[in-house]
């Protein structure tokens, strides 16, 4: 009986297994077999040959694939800081008696979770247009010059940010809000007691007690940040001639503009290397502050 009942176990966890050796799996083994061959476009269904270490070496030596990791590297430190700055503080808003109408505010803040991504993405080009954009009437009207977003490189990684701040803080100020409705009102109240004004009572304990949501909601997003890909292809293909091409978009053009498959498979290798690094030693930092 007891054989039997453990049996009927793996029978239940049987089409979980199924599901994540398809989904998950087998294109990670798949792509290790293909960045090994010289697959592409043109011979991709006539048969392709093994070249080795041949397409890891041109990424890491012809210097193609740094660029587009510095740059990914930088938006990474300003897209995490502006949004878990941002989600923050709109957290500590919602959470504070003093705001009314939280029941109404609420889900109005939500909408940009609410918008399918890729609507908000193309909403957000249209305002950062030269001539039309409303951004840009916005400024002409006070004064200030119109700004080439998304033509320029730096204004249009700007732009990135700005966007990805939108996309994503309402999933760090939900997470966040939920953790600081779980910090005892005691605390606060003694707090208040012995003279701490609301920058320390934020400081000292709603911040240390609502630590492990912010590190878990910090790496998500710098998950999100280094595998970014919809917000600048939507919005400008990457910049000018490439002039902004993070990590992902780099890829897809490698991949499917010029039809180099065994090349992009080892590009997406690295890229999945570089990130099983990042979420290690983002654990092994988290441990040690739980630990301090």
């Amino acid at each position: 009986m007891a054989l039997w009942q453990t049996r009927k176990v793996y029978l239940f966890i049987l089409p979980s297994l199924a599901l994540f050796f398809f989904f998950f799996l087998f294109p990670i083994i798949y792509s290790a077999y293909l960045s090994t061959t010289n697959a592409s476009f043109f011979n991709f269904m006539r048969g392709f040959e093994s070249v080795g270490v041949a397409n890891y070496e041109k990424l890491l030596f012809e210097g193609g694939f740094y660029l587009p990791l510095l740059r990914t590297g930088i938006f990474m430190l300003t897209s995490v800081f502006l949004k878990v700055s941002v989600g923050l503080l709109l957290a500590a808003l919602f959470s504070s008696p003093l705001v009314k109408f939280k029941r109404i505010l609420f889900p109005l803040i939500l909408i940009p979770w609410a918008v399918p991504w890729f609507l908000s993405v193309s909403i957000w080009k249209g305002m950062f247009s030269q001539d039309f954009g409303v951004i840009n009437q916005v400024l002409r009207s006070i004064g200030l010059p119109a700004v080439n977003w998304l033509n320029n490189a730096w204004n249009a990684f700007i732009a990135y940010n700005i966007v990805e701040v939108w996309l994503v803080y309402p999933f760090m100020m939900s997470v966040l809000v939920a953790a600081m409705m779980s910090v005892p009102l005691e605390l606060y109240e003694s707090a208040v007691m012995d003279g701490a004004g609301s920058w320390s009572r934020f400081r000292h304990i709603t911040v240390p007690l609502i630590k492990k949501p912010i590190l878990w909601a910090t790496l998500m997003t710098t998950i999100a940040s280094y595998m970014i890909f919809g917000v600048p292809y939507l919005l400008n293909q990457g910049g000018p001639a490439g002039s902004n091409a993070f990590l992902m978009v780099y890829g897809y053009n490698t991949a499917f503009n010029l039809g180099r498959y065994g090349f992009a498979a080892a590009f997406m290798m690295i890229v999945f290397a570089i990130l099983t690094v990042i979420v290690i030693l983002y654990s092994k930092m988290t441990k040690m502050m739980r630990e301090d």
